[in-house]
């Protein structure tokens, strides 16, 4: 029987199915929090540590002060994620605000913020069937909120316009959105880095994103293969003309993208520096690159 995935909630263990917060914590209430995902792969968690520190930050920025040191914190995630038997997860740490004492926006006098860490049975965003024929994106209609208002960067848990963006996906039988900020460039997908590729150069947006850790990672390959990496603004035109596109992100891994707004990008396939990226990014899932090991080995 698969495992179903256990929480750390507050100092305590809970199957998933036991897993549960108070209705008056303001992550809940107010979307008052912070949280950051990672992927777990035969057993050993990428870049943990890169991960929390953008965890940390993240929490620094919207002025929640978590009361686990880092390392107290990279070994609990190691524990829960040890407690649920799962060699391959989907995890995920959340910080919120904390309970109040009273349900008030900024003044629920809330003493200590809480934690949730999860491990659970992998995720998705698009089938396998998408990362090796490619997937679809339309450009969404819905905004991100403006820099100025929360900083791209902070992964916060308002996430309100990300899901909007990926229901009016759905509507239109794509895979995932494609989103622009208010000067017209684009972002992000709906919830991955984008990167263009032209004329063998690779090319992702500057700003207004959040500087993902999967991102960071294809950045290092292309880098180390020897290929220029450009951080630019980008628009539709860039987008429509490119020679291959692909999305990166923690859960969804890296997907080459074959149409856009019904504009096949190139010659609608997925072309080989695409492939390449996704077949050396499983590789270093698998083989424990940057890994951080759950269970001893003998």
């Amino acid at each position: 029987m698969e495992e179903e995935g256990v929480a750390y909630i507050n100092g305590e263990f809970f199957p998933k199915s036991e897993a549960k917060i108070s209705i008056f914590d303001q992550g809940f209430i107010f979307g008052d929090g912070v949280y950051d995902t990672l992927v777990v792969k035969n057993g050993i968690i990428f870049k943990l540590m890169e991960h929390l520190d953008r965890l940390y930050r993240s929490a620094k920025a919207v002025k929640i002060e978590i009361p686990m040191s880092k390392e107290e914190f990279k070994n609990t995630v190691i524990e829960t994620v040890r407690r649920s038997g799962l060699k391959d997860a989907y995890l995920k740490c959340i910080i919120t605000r904390g309970i109040g004492t009273r349900p008030v926006l900024g003044r629920g006098e809330t003493t200590t913020p809480s934690i949730v860490i999860f491990a659970v049975p992998p995720v998705s965003v698009v089938s396998p069937e998408k990362i090796e024929k490619g997937a679809r994106l339309v450009s969404t209609t819905i905004r991100r909120p403006h820099h100025e208002t929360l900083d791209p960067r902070v992964k916060s848990l308002n996430y309100l316009p990300n899901m909007l963006m990926r229901l009016e996906a759905i509507q239109q039988n794509a895979d995932e959105a494609v989103s622009y900020d208010y000067d017209g460039h684009v972002t992000e997908g709906g919830a991955e880095n984008l990167f263009v590729i032209k004329d063998g150069i690779f090319k992702t947006p500057a700003k207004g994103i959040l500087e993902g850790i999967t991102r960071e990672t294809v950045i290092e390959m292309a880098t180390e293969w020897g290929y220029e990496v450009q951080m630019t603004n980008l628009t539709k035109y860039d987008l429509y003309t490119a020679d291959e596109i692909f999305l990166s992100s923690s859960a969804g891994g890296v997907f080459p993208v074959t149409e856009i707004d019904g504009v096949k990008i190139d010659d609608g396939t997925v072309g080989p520096i695409s492939k390449r990226v996704v077949d050396a990014y499983e590789k270093m899932l698998v083989e424990g690159v940057h890994g951080t090991p759950v269970y001893e080995t003998t």
